[in-house]
């Protein structure tokens, strides 16, 4: 079914969440673009709120890529590899989510909308190890930024 009523807007008349474009998570996973981040993080962390997705069920998937983070310097082949296998474990948990609350909680299915295509970026184009570490230190910057405005907005363990 779709989650949309008229004029673009969710059943509970919250207009639905718009993923970032291709452009701005460009500029930032692949420049470090700052401003954009945090305009971003703001937006997505609301969302995850009215959402009703949970801190813990964020954490986990962060606690996930902080053990990347910090497991890099010493294993820059095996944390890429981990870190290209976030992509289906957040679709995992997406689905998990939607079936375990009925299909109306779509939080982390956002969360998945926003960090999938961050992912996919750390590789594009001709690229060293050291620039895909710094890829992906932007990436912890995004997911770190998110977490922040969740709590910011209200976001609740339960």
């Amino acid at each position: 079914m779709d989650q949309r009523g008229a004029g673009g807007r969710g059943y509970d008349d919250r207009p639905v969440f718009q993923p970032p474009t291709d452009a701005d998570m460009e500029k930032i996973i692949l420049a470090g673009d700052v401003e954009i981040l945090v305009v971003l993080a703001d937006r997505v962390g609301e969302t995850l709120v009215k959402e009703k997705l949970t801190t813990s069920q964020m954490r986990n998937v962060f606690g996930t890529v902080r053990q990347i983070q910090m497991r890099w310097a010493a294993d820059p082949e095996g944390s890429y590899r981990d870190a290209v296998l976030l992509r289906p474990k957040l679709a995992y948990y997406a689905e998990r989510e939607k079936r375990a609350k009925g299909g109306g909680s779509t939080g982390m299915e956002t969360l998945q909308k926003v960090l999938e295509p961050a992912l996919k970026l750390i590789n594009k184009g001709e690229v060293t190890q050291d620039d895909r570490q710094k890829r992906f230190n932007y990436f912890v910057d995004l997911f770190e930024a998110i977490v922040a405005y969740h709590k910011k907005h209200g976001g609740r363990n339960n």
